[in-house]
């Protein structure tokens, strides 16, 4: 019965196969020969991700840092790689989930994130252009959709393998090509840092949103990285076992060894290349958000990791005091030197301005305008996407009246454009998700779902406390960070061991 029923199903595929061959073959003569190839290359694309649901939301994360360097031309405007994506996510989740009848999930991270959309909404009403406020909210929504497609279709372990295959060699790629900007001295003047030396910025074009992509990418890699170690070390204890009782199995145990040997060595070079090219931003905000996120990383990791990274910190001190620390290139000391000579606040107005501290009253003079927009509409804010606008009426220094876009501090940028209840409800957001990770960290099944916990909470604090200098929500980057969350959750909620369905 099951081989009739097996011969069926092939015999349907041949025939689904030969008649899609033949409408390709139609299409191409029929339309003209840019639309016709594109409906074709789209129609075959959308079959995988239809015959493979996991691919949406694996090639909507994947899009991220190529989002500016991939554009489809439409009607004289430029969709990105990431906008398309999510119009496919958009389009193919709820055929999916009709199709194959799964059950749809809601959980509290997406309502925190429902709410704090609405908070967005209502806050139009105060905005001077709607427009800027409905990029915001669509940027948000995309949140929204990438974690809600992670958690339904993302449903094996084997499909989280195989984003952080791709996830690897963005970083890689990304940290490549951020290498050579820094060495070759293409970037701007205004990213030089020393004779030769430049701030790299790879494929997002600032190298703050470029080192906090590395900041997901580098921590989520270490995490996966240590599982696949743990893990190809008790198959090398199994294979050793099997080997000397003579079992046929043990060469099944020595193929899946020297795959997740390799899968380990993937993730530590992509998690390595991370931290590189964080260093190469020369991003103070970054190092401080890494620290940090590495922090939480030694804190809730595994016995013997702590007691290395213990290890590994006392030698660096050591080594630093023993005058280490000037054996650093000069373009470090004083990048990291001033994190602590430019971070006390001061009144802007009483500041005689040079080149040598441009950028940190550029920085101090935009927290002093969000918090005159927060004090004049401390319920309302100036409205979603509207901190630019707003802002020469802010500001305190006269040679600074145009907005770098935000406040340079999420928080502040968030009680500027929402006041207290956009910052209420930002602070649930960041609770729900906390509260799922470290909760999935302590009780997670395996060793596998609480380090891919680990390595989101990590990832998570790391963007935290870098938001207290940026805002690492622009450039589509909440779509990476949220489906993180995603595949923690996924893995409290179970997940299935053949990619079937729940």
């Amino acid at each position: 019965m099951n081989e009739a029923i097996r011969s069926y199903r092939l015999r349907m595929l041949d025939l689904g196969l030969a008649l899609a061959g033949i409408l390709a073959a139609l299409v191409l003569v029929v339309v003209p020969a840019p639309l016709g190839i594109a409906m074709v290359i789209g129609s075959l694309v959308g079959l995988i991700l239809l015959i493979w649901p996991a691919a949406i939301p694996i090639t909507l994360v994947l899009s991220v840092p190529v989002q500016d360097v991939v554009q489809l031309p439409l009607a004289g405007i430029g969709i990105t790689a990431t906008q398309l994506m999510l119009a496919t996510a958009m389009f193919l989740l709820p055929i999916v989930l009709l199709v194959r009848r799964r059950l749809v999930h809601y959980p509290a991270i997406a309502v925190a994130l429902t709410f704090f959309l609405l908070v967005q909404i209502a806050s139009l009403a105060a905005a001077q252009n709607l427009l800027f406020g409905v990029a915001t909210i669509y940027r948000w929504t995309a949140a929204l959709l990438a974690f809600l497609a992670t958690i339904h279709l993302v449903t094996t372990r084997r499909a989280v393998i195989v984003l952080g295959f791709g996830i690897s060699a963005a970083a890689v790629a990304e940290v490549g090509f951020g290498t050579l900007q820094s060495a070759l001295g293409l970037a701007p003047p205004s990213f030089a840092v020393a004779s030769g030396i430049y701030r790299a910025y790879g494929t997002f074009g600032q190298p703050n949103p470029f080192a906090g992509y590395l900041e997901m990418t580098g921590l989520w890699l270490a995490a996966l990285s240590l599982w696949a170690v743990r893990h190809a070390g008790g198959l090398l204890r199994r294979y050793r076992r099997e080997r000397l009782r003579d079992l046929v199995s043990s060469v099944a145990t020595r193929r899946r060894m020297l795959i997740t040997a390799i899968t380990a060595a993937w993730f530590g070079i992509g998690a390595f290349a991370s931290f590189v090219g964080i260093v190469l931003s020369f991003s103070r905000g970054a190092w401080v958000g890494t620290l940090a996120g590495i922090g939480v990383f030694v804190l809730f990791a595994p016995r013997t990791v702590r007691r290395l990274s213990l290890v590994a910190a006392l030698l660096v001190a050591t080594v630093a005091f023993a005058g280490g620390w000037q054996e650093l290139p000069a373009a470090v000391r004083e990048r990291a030197q001033q994190l602590i000579t430019q971070s006390r606040p001061f009144d802007v107005r009483d500041v005689q301005l040079t080149s040598e501290n441009w950028a940190v009253v550029e920085r101090m003079v935009h927290w002093q305008a969000a918090w005159g927009m927060f004090l004049d509409h401390p319920w309302t804010g100036v409205g979603a996407g509207n901190f630019g606008v707003a802002f020469p009426e802010y500001s305190p220094h006269p040679l600074f009246r145009i907005a770098r876009g935000h406040a340079h501090n999420y928080y502040l940028h968030v009680l500027a454009e929402l006041g207290i209840p956009g910052l209420l409800a930002y602070a649930a957001v960041l609770t729900t998700g906390l509260t799922m990770l470290v909760g999935t960290l302590r009780r997670g099944r395996s060793s596998y779902d609480r380090l891919l916990a680990l390595g989101a909470l990590a990832a998570t604090a790391a963007v935290m406390v870098h938001n207290l200098v940026e805002n690492l929500h622009e450039l589509h980057l909440s779509v990476h960070l949220f489906a993180l969350w995603g595949l923690v959750w996924r893995a409290a909620a179970g997940w299935t061991r053949f990619g079937g369905d729940r």
